[in-house]
């Protein structure tokens, strides 16, 4: 059995030239062998309105009506109007092709054929006045020879721009009023068009008038789209950039344009009435020149007994006369009991705005005489789908295509083969993909598939179109040509053909139950597998079975899925219902249960995915809410430990896109989405996953219990991500702390609470106290500047404190207090604090929390040097007076043994000194004296050089924190004053010393001075 794996019938560059998009484009041949009956209906002529009646007519109804239709004047003008497309040319050409198939009197008729692609103005006056021989018309020939034979196309151009000034200007706008009125005259839009500036804006390439200038000169190719046939706005010259340099008539007008759109819309309307005229008078023919030739060849052909048929492939084509051809046709044959003009038959395509604009004298004489115009825009609709007319346009193509032009062209006259009938393959593809009614195979295509691609590539405003040449430039075209390489390879279709051919409004997706189990079964070419079951199984209305032979040449495999009981989906409020031909099983059907709201948002998040449309943002918000709600009821604030938030919405966890994103939803004005710590892709598991989310949200049934068990997986994998979020919102995060408790720390340090080297215990007591007990409660002498510091921090403490319980500690119930610190946190985070005892962080970085507390730290180094340098100066002065080798309670009793003394020999102090020395002499018998020598071995450490700098810092901060309490102060100023008193009580003695009494007690203090000044020495050299 042949192999259909990757089957291509066709080949693709045939195809291409084989295939066109106009009516002109095809041979004789190709265009028999893929004509296919058009849609057409008669339309009645309300005004200039068009207004359909009746059942759809075929080719041969519009052939007999066109040949046989009675007119008492002997002018008939029988539109076909359709819209860009539609196949009007279509239809004229084939009424040319049976013209004489039907005709009894050929000889009797002169057939006149204005082809689509020629319409320079040459060729419609050589095919209107071609057969007429006289001399008037051998001197219009003539003329219009030479002059297109002298000119080209931007000269042309030029003249066509001046040749309206002249016109425009000449216009005095005599009868009219409101804002056109200022548009006539020497001053109005003539003028305007008089400046050189507005003339070279208009006379860009990519303007009107230069398109006009060359297709009056030469006529169209093949391939080339429809020229415009008139201004629009986009060829006023409203934004010109060199406007500055314009004249000032020219800047007004510019501008009066560009602000006034009423005045634009008169504009244009004043240049395209007026254009044939240019036209005539670029030409030098004259207005009417071309009526008195059609006049003359009518009267020509009148002496020779016969009738005009005049066929018009496209009438908007022809420009510069079809004033004056408009005129010569409906110009009556019979005039008062007698003919003098050849009676004449006109078909003219025409499109349907263009048809609205024609002259009120041409459609009065198609309403006098026809009543009626042909009209091609008849679509299908909901219960008349052309599913088979489809199928029987396209399938004549495809053949086509499969044959090619050249054997086309060599069958001649006959009909053409069916390419289908050479395949070994042909029962199983028909079978498969069916066949049109003339047994044209579909394939790669079927009926289902081509309606839908129809559907897809058909106007929003009109989905019900039928558009020939969109059918075929934008499905039969791209399928055949751009993915015949992926069908090879197996690879169709591909995600291009899902960029190329998006559901249709009119059709029914694929639902997403089907998308879950698609997904869930075929983990090798889901996709694929998706858009075949939507696209060529309709959508999957007779359940997920894909024809074998379907598989085989689209190369997938079967799949073991039973069909799925789906649920059915609410129907979109107040819209159309869907294609009749999709099963129950899939389709859309109201539930009268569910609120009107629940059922546009299940509908919507549906269509999210089957249709790719945006989620709307209250459905979305919806779904955020519940998740991001689930996560933090969820979240039991234990990893890490911390304080439990009663809210998290304004903790870094709000119920919007920066939590919970969902691609494709409509989100304004958020940022962050693409971090979001929770995404979910646009996919048919998260579409069922959602409905199950909106209906549990509203109490509804219906909610999958694995649904449920998923929300409660997200909650449980996303907790961290909510600790996370809230940490980082309120500044606790791991380095938040790691700065939070060195500033507590370095706050100890000021309080001399807290110093390198304490044990972690110690620290972790120190970090997380508030300080409160600490105010005043230092009895070390500090600088100035220490306490200010100090204070200072003080002051912000509390708060700082309190944050950094929050970050690490957990509480009763989730307004309570801090009752235990998670030490499993704190202590690393601790130790990375201790790691340094310097404060190098600018203040403006850190978080706002810490920010007042560490203030102060700013001069860091300035307090540490300020504490050393005092410790210096009181140990430098007890050094004066208490060596290091001299034992503290030696100098004490020393002290007391000469106060004794002296008080002996009545050289009593002050009372004041008395007073302070007896009080020092008492502070100091409490004092440890080895405090000082401890003090002393620091300040040693501070100072040595050979230390590394950071080890020197840490010993500088250990030295400067540390309270000593009042001890070294007792001894400094102990020894500070008994010195004093030594020198007073020695100057007293001197001043008694003429008397006996007081010479003795003059040596007594002498005695004691040198006993003091002994110790000294002592140790001095003892050291």
């Amino acid at each position: 059995m042949p192999d259909f794996r990757g089957k291509v019938c066709w080949d693709p560059a045939t195809a291409a030239n084989t295939i066109g998009v106009e009516a002109i484009s095809p041979s004789p041949a190709v265009f028999r062998a893929t004509h296919a009956p058009l849609r057409i209906q008669r339309a009645r002529l309300d005004g200039r309105q068009l207004v359909r009646e009746g059942q759809p007519v075929d080719e041969r109804s519009v052939l007999d009506d066109f040949l046989n239709h009675e007119s008492n004047t002997g002018a008939l003008l029988m539109p076909i109007v359709g819209e860009s497309g539609s196949g009007k040319s279509h239809l004229v050409r084939w009424v040319r092709e049976h013209l004489d198939l039907v005709d009894d009197h050929p000889a009797s008729r002169e057939v006149i054929y204005l082809e689509k692609h020629r319409t320079s103005l040459k060729a419609v006056v050589q095919s209107l006045i071609a057969q007429a021989d006289s001399d008037e018309l051998k001197q219009l020939k003539a003329e219009i020879d030479k002059f297109t034979a002298d000119i080209d196309a931007s000269v042309l151009a030029r003249r066509l721009i001046h040749s309206l000034n002249e016109t425009l200007v000449a216009e005095t706008g005599r009868g009219v009023s409101g804002p056109a009125r200022q548009l006539f005259g020497p001053q109005g839009l003539g003028a305007l068009l008089d400046d050189p500036h507005v003339s070279e804006f208009m006379l860009r390439p990519e303007k009107f008038v230069p398109q006009l200038a060359t297709y009056l000169l030469r006529d169209r190719t093949k391939g080339e789209g429809d020229r415009p046939p008139k201004f629009t706005v986009r060829d006023l010259p409203l934004d010109i950039t060199g406007v500055s340099k314009a004249s000032a008539l020219a800047k007004k007008w510019v501008q009066v344009l560009s602000s006034k759109a009423e005045l634009q819309e008169i504009a244009i309307d004043l240049l395209n009435e007026h254009l044939e005229t240019a036209i005539n008078r670029s030409f030098n023919l004259g207005m009417g020149r071309l009526l008195e030739a059609m006049t003359l060849v009518r009267e020509e052909y009148h002496r020779q007994g016969k009738e005009i048929i005049l066929l018009i492939e496209d009438f908007a084509l022809i420009q510069g006369v079809q004033k004056d051809l408009l005129d010569a046709i409906v110009e009556a044959a019979h005039r008062e009991g007698s003919s003098r003009l050849a009676p004449i038959r006109t078909l003219m395509a025409v499109t349907t705005g263009y048809f609205r604009d024609l002259p009120e004298t041409a459609l009065t004489r198609v309403r006098a005489n026809l009543g009626y115009a042909y009209d091609l825009d008849v679509p299908f609709s909901e219960e008349d789908t052309g599913e088979e007319a489809i199928a029987a346009f396209v399938g004549r193509y495809l053949n086509a295509a499969r044959i090619g032009k050249e054997r086309l062209e060599q069958t001649g006259d006959a009909e053409a083969t069916n390419a289908c009938d050479e395949c070994p393959l042909q029962a199983r593809c028909h079978d498969a993909f069916g066949a049109s009614a003339d047994g044209y195979g579909l394939y790669p295509f079927n009926r289902s598939a081509l309606t839908r691609a129809v559907h897809s590539t058909a106007s929003k405003d009109e989905p019900w179109a039928f558009v020939p040449r969109t059918v075929l430039g934008s499905v039969v075209r791209p399928v055949l040509i751009q993915h015949a390489s992926s069908l090879r390879k197996g690879e169709f279709p591909d995600s291009s053909f899902s960029e190329g051919f998006p559901t249709a409004e009119i059709d029914q997706p694929l639902s997403t139950a089907v998308r879950q189990l698609v997904e869930r079964s075929d983990t090798v070419a889901a996709d694929r597998r998706k858009r075949v079951l939507e696209f060529w199984e309709d959508a999957a209305a007779r359940g997920i079975e894909i024809d074998p032979t379907v598989l085989e040449a689209f190369a997938l495999s079967p799949i073991a899925a039973e069909s799925p009981v789906l649920p059915e989906q609410p129907r979109r409020a107040a819209e159309p219902s869907r294609q009749s031909s999709t099963s129950s099983s899939t389709a859309k059907t109201e539930d009268k249960t569910y609120p009107p709201s629940v059922q546009r948002s299940l509908q919507n998040i549906e269509e999210w995915v089957t249709r790719g449309d945006d989620l709307k943002q209250d459905h979305a918000r919806t779904i955020r809410t519940v998740v991001a709600t689930a996560v933090a009821q969820r979240y039991r604030w234990n990893t890490p430990l911390m304080q439990a938030q009663a809210s998290v919405k304004d903790k870094g966890w709000p119920n919007n896109a920066t939590v919970v994103s969902i691609e494709g939803s409509a989100v304004a004005g958020i940022s962050g989405a693409d971090s979001a710590p929770i995404q979910f892709k646009r996919s048919a598991t998260n579409s069922r996953f959602f409905q199950s989310l909106i209906r549990a949200q509203y109490g509804l049934d219906q909610v999958r219990g694995e649904d449920v068990r998923r929300l409660a997986t997200v909650a449980e994998e996303h907790s961290r991500a909510l600790a996370t979020r809230v940490q980082r919102n309120l500044e606790v995060t791991d380095d938040d702390l790691v700065v939070g408790l060195r500033a507590s720390l370095l706050g100890a340090v000021l309080a001399g609470r807290a110093w390198p080297g304490m044990s972690i215990e110690e620290l972790l007591a120190a970090a997380v106290d508030d300080g409160e007990s600490w105010k005043g409660a230092g009895t070390m002498s500090r600088p100035e500047r220490w306490t200010v510091a100090l204070n200072q921090h003080l002051a912000a403490r509390s708060a700082l404190v309190k944050r950094i319980r929050t970050g690490v500690g957990i509480s009763q119930g989730s307004r309570g207090a801090v009752g235990m610190i998670d030490a499993a946190r704190a202590v690393p985070l601790l130790e990375q604090a201790a790691a340094n005892w310097s404060w190098e962080t600018p203040v403006s970085t850190v978080p706002e929390w810490i920010k007042p507390a560490v203030k102060p730290f700013v001069s860091w180094p300035a307090l540490i040097d300020g504490q050393i340098t005092m410790l210096n100066d009181l140990l430098r002065d007890i050094r004066l007076r208490q060596p290091r080798s001299t034992p503290g309670k030696n100098t004490l009793a020393s002290i007391k043994s000469a106060v004794d003394r002296a008080r002996e020999v009545s050289l009593s102090l002050s009372t004041q000194r008395a007073r302070d020395l007896d009080s020092l002499l008492e502070q100091a018998s409490a004092v440890e004296w080895s405090t000082i020598s401890a003090l002393e071995d620091e300040l040693g450490r501070c100072h040595d050089d050979d230390r590394p700098e950071a080890t020197l810092l840490t010993a500088r901060i250990r030295t400067a924190a540390q309270d000593r309490g009042s001890s070294i102060e007792v001894v400094r100023n102990l020894l500070y004053v008994a010195d004093e008193w030594l020198d007073e009580a020695l100057k007293g003695a001197e001043m008694r010393a003429s008397s006996s009494a007081a010479k003795s007690a003059a040596d007594g203090v002498q005695e004691l001075v040198t006993e003091w000044r002994s110790l000294v020495a002592e140790g001095a050299d003892g050291q």
